[in-house]
């Protein structure tokens, strides 16, 4: 019995026109029954197309003997599931073809019907054809042709059933690799980690401080705000000026960059809550006392209906100049107060966000987690994290994974830290960077109508990164910004990104709109409210 050992172009060409062949003899022996009925057409239309004796006959009568001893052969062959049947079956063959080899030899001077030379061709051939004929009839009722076959048919499938036990085990083996590059890639980060721990234990140290301090401030209501400048010297110093305008306190030195003023201003925040007081003074001399929020203020919130039917509130100085104003329409009066009120209880002791250009804020959102997003200096933002974090020192965490992570990814990249641009449900094209463990940590802020707008996108945040300050936003902030046409504006900002109010004008520099946010720091807390009907009737 031959069951399937190899694999060529006629075992797949019988595969693919008539099915999976139990045997390769299966195969073979159709093919070689469709070559002998080929060869014997050929001969026989040979024999048609000549007269009377010739070479030419003499191929045709050979190759009509091959044709047929091979289509015989061919059809006993492929349905042969035994040996021995098989043996009996090729002797046939080969006396046919030895018949033929010998009808060559003696025909045509001594091909004659009488002639013992013939007689013994025709008797040859005849024999050999027999065998076949009988192999092919009898030798499957005698050797149990059926079983054998049976036999065949149970190798295939058991073959089979091995094939896709040795694919499910090659799966396996492909999810166990998975499993360890993904524990792999886990050690790798923990000792990563670990070669920064004390560092990292330093960090948390000063965060837990920050986070205590920004809590106290809160708890305070502080009503004084850090401001980093430029002197006449060029040189970078901070002062704490009250919202009264009157300058608390100030750096003793002044700085190369920016970078170190906000250093020593921030050295100063964590040192000074815990620092002892020892008064150097009289024991007759008073104790200072803070300057008290303005109680007469010089400005007046009006609430009032717009054009399109919406409530809204703008703080009036009374000079008549508007220097503050609601960044969007309220459906209701109510609502429009509580924007109103919103403004007076954060104004006083929102800091100022400095961006030189862009900086991460961590703030914390409505469903108390906290989150970052990066911000240019024009109050777009370009990044943001895409999910909440329960502390503010894992967010700052993320920002410093983002920026690692930003520096050596690459756009478009098949594995690792990359940068992925893509087409959003909404047909924009937006990106998000993807970490080496396939991790999304941030994404874009907006989508882009074609991808190179998005492509531009990555190549901005990937510059403005690796020097953006990591600030942290209390309820709010008060950002000043440069817009399109050149101008200085500022608006304040809730943490969790609502615009509360925004300055009524523009400025030709800084120092115009910081001053114009001074001026409602002062007046705001305290300002009386006048609707539109009280308005009317004062007119």
């Amino acid at each position: 019995m031959s069951t399937k050992s190899g694999d060529n172009a006629l075992i797949r060409t019988y595969a693919d026109r008539f099915g999976e062949p139990l045997t390769n003899d299966e195969a073979y022996g159709y093919w070689l029954f469709v070559a002998g009925v080929v060869l014997g057409a050929i001969g026989v239309l040979a024999m048609l197309t000549t007269d009377g004796i010739s070479t030419t006959r003499e191929l045709a009568i050979a190759l009509s003997g091959l044709g047929l001893t091979g289509a015989v052969t061919g059809l006993v062959v492929g349905q042969s599931f035994n040996r021995r049947a098989k043996l009996l079956v090729y002797l046939g063959a080969a006396l046919a073809v030895a018949a033929v080899a010998w009808f060559t030899s003696v025909y045509p001077g001594n091909w004659e019907l009488g002639r013992s030379a013939t007689t013994n061709v025709v008797l040859l051939y005849t024999a050999g054809i027999g065998i076949v004929a009988v192999s092919g009839v009898v030798a499957p009722v005698v050797v149990g042709q059926s079983r054998a076959r049976a036999a065949a048919e149970e190798a295939l499938v058991a073959a089979r059933s091995d094939a896709t036990e040795r694919g499910e085990e090659v799966e396996r083996l492909r999810e166990k690799l998975d499993d360890r590059e993904e524990r792999i890639e886990e050690l790798e980060a923990d000792f990563d980690m670990a070669r920064t721990a004390s560092e990292v234990a330093a960090e948390e140290r000063d965060e837990a401080r920050a986070d205590a301090e920004a809590h106290l401030e809160r708890l305070h209501d502080s009503s004084a705000t850090f401001e980093v400048y430029k002197d006449k010297a060029s040189e970078w110093r901070w002062r704490l000026i009250h919202r009264n305008s009157n300058i608390i306190a100030t750096g003793g030195e002044g700085y190369a960059s920016d970078r170190n003023a906000r250093r020593g201003m921030r050295s100063v925040k964590r040192n000074s809550l815990g620092a002892e007081v020892r008064w150097i003074r009289d024991e007759e001399e008073p104790e200072p006392e803070p300057e008290p929020v303005l109680e007469d203020p010089q400005a007046t919130f009006e609430l009032y209906r717009d054009d399109a039917d919406e409530y809204r509130w703008r703080l009036r100085h009374d000079n008549g100049e508007i220097i503050a104003a609601a960044a969007r329409g309220f459906s209701s009066k109510s609502a429009a107060r509580n924007g109103l009120d919103s403004v007076r209880t954060h104004v006083g002791p929102a800091d100022y966000l400095e961006f030189d250009p862009t900086a991460f804020e961590v703030y914390e959102d409505a469903a108390g987690e906290y989150r970052w997003r990066l911000v240019h200096r024009n109050g777009r933002i370009l990044a943001d994290s895409g999910e909440g974090y329960a502390s503010r020192s894992n967010a700052r965490r993320a920002v410093e994974s983002v920026t690692a992570t930003a520096e050596s990814a690459e756009v478009d990249a098949d594995s690792g830290a990359r940068f992925e641009v893509y087409e959003d449900a909404g047909g924009d094209y937006r990106w998000r960077l993807v970490s080496s463990n396939d991790e999304i940590v941030a994404d874009c802020g907006q989508g882009y109508s074609d991808r190179s707008g998005a492509t531009e996108a990555v190549e901005r945040v990937r510059g403005y990164v690796p020097d953006a300050d990591t600030l942290t936003v209390g309820e709010a902030a008060v950002e000043v910004y440069e817009d399109a046409a050149g101008e200085y504006r500022w608006r304040l900002r809730h943490r969790n990104g609502t615009i509360l109010a925004t300055g009524g004008e523009g400025y030709s520099d800084r120092s115009g709109a910081v001053d114009g946010v001074d001026s409602v720091k002062r007046n705001a807390p305290n300002t009386p409210v006048v609707e539109e009907d009280e308005q009317e009737t004062q007119v």
